[in-house]
This record gives structure tokens, sequence and C-alpha cells, in this order.
């Protein structure tokens, strides 16, 4: 059964508590992709969250708790019976990990993980003539990512992938901040953070209206 019983602060504080597994599960993949050398700046970003989830459904930190993950799941509004509603409308989130819980009944828990490709430095990849425009990837990451949380395409508990294939995290995180400044969003810039047990992971958070928070985490390969 999904969420039965759930209300108020239980829910919420379910979700948070299953997100920090979430990213747990993430920080200690990430660690043997990375180590693996698979992942290389030709991957268009559904390639690599392939790798990440095909090795987080057989990992031993996701076995014993119980969780699983899927890629490309489609956000079908809540109660969905309308055979007419065509599917082909939704938004897709890139990486759904799921789990189950226990309060009186069991439910169902979720995580959603949204990525994007990430470039501090331009180059071209391999049967490519143009070279990447690492503004216009930043310039996505806002748009499609954080902007898509705002308004609503995605749950307001999404987390934020960055998969930085070429250059440091950090300059790329500073090319993200240069365009919200630029758009007199400056309130919004991404400030890194840490977090207890997270080793691997470069963790940040953005602060936006109406008290919304948005959380990104970005791999360096």
């Amino acid at each position: 059964m999904i969420n039965v019983g759930l209300k108020g602060s239980f829910v919420a504080d379910a979700s948070i508590s299953f997100k920090k597994v979430c990213i747990g599960l993430l920080d200690v993949v990430y660690a043997e992709v990375y180590t693996s050398g698979k992942i290389t700046r030709d991957f268009d970003e559904n390639a690599v969250t392939e790798v990440l989830v095909a090795r987080m459904n057989h990992h031993p930190y996701a076995m014993e708790r119980h969780i699983t993950a899927e890629t490309e799941k489609r956000l079908l509004p809540e109660g969905f019976k309308d055979p007419i509603f065509s599917v082909n409308n939704v938004y897709r989130i890139d990486i759904m990990i799921g789990g189950f819980g226990w309060s009186k009944e069991e439910y169902r828990i979720s995580c959603y993980m949204e990525a994007k490709n990430l470039y501090s430095k331009s180059f071209t990849k391999l049967n490519n003539k143009n070279p990447t425009s690492p503004s216009k990837y930043a310039q996505r990451y806002i748009k499609t990512g954080i902007d898509h949380i705002l308004n609503g395409n995605y749950p307001s508990d999404t987390l934020l992938l960055g998969y930085v294939l070429v250059g440091t995290v950090h300059d790329v995180v500073e090319m993200i901040n240069k365009q919200l400044i630029n758009a007199s969003r400056n309130s919004e810039t991404i400030h890194f953070r840490s977090a207890i047990g997270i080793s691997n992971l470069e963790l940040g958070v953005s602060k936006h209206s109406q008290g919304v928070m948005i959380e990104h985490c970005f791999l360096l390969f």
C-alpha cells in the first residue's frame, strides 16, 4: 500500500531520512564507478545514469535496505486513472529510488534525482564537429533543473545531480552561479555544504522563494 496512514510531519521526516539513505547509496556507488574508469567525457547524461543505476541495484548497500532504482520514471499525476490522458505529456525524472517503511502499516517511499552533464572547459566530443559550450550546459542546468523544480514539473524535494565530465566542480558551480547573478537571482546561488558520512560527493544547496531549498550533488568524472 502507498503512504497508508502517513500524515503531516511524519511524511516529511520519513522523506528526509530516506533521501539521506539514497545520497549515501549514491556516494558509495559513485566511488566505485569513478574508480572503474568506465565514464568518459564523451558519455551523455543518460549513459552515465544507466551505469550508476545498474550498480545501485546490485550493491549490498541497496540490497540490505530493500531499495531499488529506476531510470526515466514518468511522473504521473496523483490518482492517475484517465485512459485518454497521454503519458507522453508528463515529465520524466532521470532516477527514482524506491523503498518501504513501516508505521502501523507498510508504505512506499521514493527519492527523485534529475541529472545534467556539466563542463567547465570546452572540448569536442567523438563523432561531433562542434565543440561543447560550457555556458549553455550551465544554463540548461538552471532552466531544466532548478526551474523545473520551482515550476512544479519535478517534486520539490528532487535532488539535482551534476555530472562534471570536464574541468572541476568548483569551476562549474561558479559558472552556474554567475548565470544566476546575471539573471538577478543573486539569492539563489549554490553554496557548498558537508554531510556526515558522505565522503566522495560534492554537495550544495540553493535557497529560493517561498522557502524552497534545492539540494545539489556534483559527481566529478
